[in-house]
């Protein structure tokens, strides 16, 4: 718990900390971060970047295909 605490304080904005008073509650940890995705993606119009990839199709592997039966 205490290189969590440590990574919010050296990775987020201050306003994006959450308070020290949930830091004990794994719920209201879940919570605080969910609301701070969504202001996050509020302000940027973006839900995910993983959400809006495309599908790339697959590829052949020439050696994989000589090890298939």
């Amino acid at each position: 718990m205490g290189l969590q605490v440590i990574g919010w304080f050296e990775n987020l904005p201050r306003k994006e900390q959450p308070p020290r008073s949930i830091w004990w509650s794994d719920k209201l940890l879940d919570k605080w971060f969910k609301n701070v995705e969504s202001d996050r993606n509020a302000k940027t119009g973006k839900r995910s970047s993983y959400d809006e990839a495309d599908d790339v199709p697959m590829m052949s592997n020439e050696l994989a295909e000589g090890l298939r039966p």
